[in-house]
């Protein structure tokens, strides 16, 4: 999966206040229970990103209730499982989790294991926009689609590589323009509207857009694009849907995590936790792409006939976490 950084030093700070307190409150005791009966969740932003923030709470509440578990906010103490939801929490929610014996799951690192108390969740997040990018070709009427991320993140870098690979599997020479908002600007509104301008400008008419907050400004500026031609928009973790009032929410590649948190408590309550990590792949479910009613029934069985090559291994899409791998795809 990708490093993601917290956006902000303080908020480090915040979580390893948050997850000392919840891991005193609960020491001694944790160790003890075989039954995970109260799931915490510490996110870096807004519940209501529709995107990385929202998807967590919605999959962590989703996987609690399956168990029967109650998911509190970091700062409630009682949590037998904690999910440390950004790999900027990654090094304070290992330490914590051994200090006090509570079970804590990170991101991105697939090595950073240790048995009953730490694990984590990696992706395959290139393999939905390789799909996405077989979507944006047959869909694109100015022979040219776009990119555009909010931050020099090694998973938008995948997710950008995997859209290249599938728009060059139907078209070998479509422009593909490319730009990002800056180096950390996940919740950047407003870059997001700049940048995504930008790309418009140069022609393109179907964008893939990453950024959590920043999506906010991505779908303003698709939405009030005065080209002379529709523009369609990829989203990227959550479903924009509900918001979609000019009808330019073409699809998103969705991350779902509820599976790999329910496969976690499964295995802290049998004591098989930190012994191996979970991913979100086309196969498990973890990733996937949005359906929507403007996506043709000939194109969606021309993506339904790719994602079973990708999950029987026919089809290889490619794995980079570089800008320089990206444009490399590109051409």
């Amino acid at each position: 999966m990708h490093v993601r950084l917290s956006r902000a030093k303080g908020l480090i700070a915040l979580l390893a206040v948050g997850l000392l307190a919840t891991g005193a409150a609960i020491a001694g005791t944790a160790r003890h229970a075989a039954r995970v009966k109260v799931v915490a969740i510490a996110t870096p932003d807004i519940s209501n990103d529709y995107g990385w923030d929202q998807q967590g709470l919605l999959s962590a509440a989703s996987a609690a209730g399956t168990f029967g578990a109650k998911l509190t906010k970091l700062a409630k103490s009682g949590a037998n499982f904690i999910i440390a939801h950004a790999s900027g929490f990654d090094t304070v929610a290992a330490r914590v989790g051994q200090q006090y014996k509570v079970p804590v799951i990170t991101y991105d690192i697939p090595t950073m294991l240790v048995k009953n108390y730490v694990s984590n969740i990696t992706t395959q997040s290139q393999q939905g926009s390789y799909l996405a990018g077989i979507l944006a070709a047959r869909m694109t009427k100015t022979h040219h689609v776009g990119i555009v991320i909010s931050a020099s993140d090694p998973n938008w870098y995948k997710m950008s590589g995997g859209f290249a690979a599938g728009v060059r599997s139907i078209d070998k020479t479509a422009k593909i323009s490319f730009a990002a908002i800056g180096p950390a600007q996940y919740s950047d509104a407003a870059g997001g509207k700049r940048t995504a301008n930008s790309i418009v400008a140069t022609g393109a008419d179907v964008i893939l857009t990453m950024g959590d907050g920043a999506t906010f400004g991505y779908l303003q500026a698709i939405e009030t694009a005065n080209v002379g031609h529709k523009v369609w928009m990829i989203g990227d973790i959550g479903n924009l849907t509900p918001i979609d009032t000019h009808h330019v929410f073409l699809s998103s590649v969705l991350w779902t995590f509820t599976n790999a948190f329910k496969a976690a408590i499964t295995d802290i309550n049998k004591g098989t936790y930190g012994t191996h990590g979970y991913q979100l792949t086309l196969k498990n479910g973890g990733i996937s792409l949005l359906r929507t009613k403007y996506i043709p029934t000939s194109v969606w069985k021309e993506i339904g006939k790719a994602k079973l090559g990708i999950v029987n291994g026919t089809i290889h899409v490619p794995d980079v976490t570089t800008k320089a791998a990206v444009l490399k795809l590109i051409g």
